[in-house]
């Protein structure tokens, strides 16, 4: 076999196991988003129970304040019936007429946060629908993934054997250009060479579609145990059947 047939075949392989392994990262990716809402949903829920607690409490310290006003209220009632001059009377119904005000304003503020209390609250349920419902979600994702690794998870061990295999008996810094271009081009290190016009012997990469030598297209068929690469992406350049056929049929032509 020769180095390119060894690459072509490791291309083949990588192509396969990268397939395999980007079902299984779509199911987590999926989960993660998933995991990634419920979090900040449940970091909702927790901020918005916690704003909850504390506007009930001011509400209900507002009821006591005003319940505490109002006991004050009945005291100095009780203390105006037994006083003997108007003087002192006076002074204790102006008090109780500014502890009324007072009352009123601490009952409009204590309405207002009970008021806060039921909205807050509304949300909350809300909010706790939508985190169960997100559960639910997550669940199933998790389910998918599981279900994704059972479906995939022999092939792809299977298939990294194989390419571990084929990747072997090819040359340590022939293997580093291959990975480095499985890297560079997301899994497409290899690119055939394009026939674009026979009688002006036109050819281009049918990677990065731009124009190559004519000399590098003859060095794949007279050197076929060195890489020949594509002068513009650096991809390595492999005869596919179809420009193999046009080859053997105008050679076969010139024959005759």
């Amino acid at each position: 076999m020769t180095l390119q047939e060894q690459i072509y075949e490791l291309f083949l392989l990588e192509k396969q196991v990268r397939g395999l392994n980007r079902r299984l990262e779509v199911a987590s990716y999926q989960h993660t988003q998933m995991q990634s809402k419920l979090t900040r949903l449940q970091t909702q829920h927790e901020e918005l129970a916690a704003q909850l607690k504390q506007t009930q409490a001011h509400a209900n310290a507002l009821e006591n304040d005003a319940k505490d006003v109002e006991t004050r209220i009945d005291a100095l009632r009780e203390q105006m019936s037994s006083v003997t001059n108007n003087k002192e009377y006076s002074a204790l119904l102006i008090e109780v007429n500014t502890l009324k005000l007072s009352k009123g304003k601490i009952e409009e503020e204590a309405l207002v946060q009970m008021e806060q209390v039921d909205s807050l609250q509304s949300q909350l349920t809300e909010l706790e629908a939508q985190v169960q419902e997100q559960k639910k979600l997550v669940g199933a994702a998790e389910g998918e993934v599981q279900a994704r690794k059972e479906e995939v998870g022999a092939e792809l061990a299977d298939r990294s054997a194989k390419r571990d295999a084929a990747a072997e008996p090819i040359a340590p810094d022939t293997l580093h250009i291959f990975n480095r271009l499985c890297d560079q081009h997301d899994g497409e290190p290899l690119a055939p060479a394009v026939e674009d016009n026979a009688k002006r012997m036109e050819y281009s990469c049918g990677g990065c579609y731009m124009t190559i030598p004519l000399e590098r297209v003859n060095t794949l068929f007279t050197q076929p145990d060195s890489l020949t690469t594509c002068p513009n992406c650096q991809r390595i350049l492999y005869v596919d059947d179809v420009l193999r056929e046009q080859m053997d049929a105008r050679a076969a032509k010139n024959k005759g």
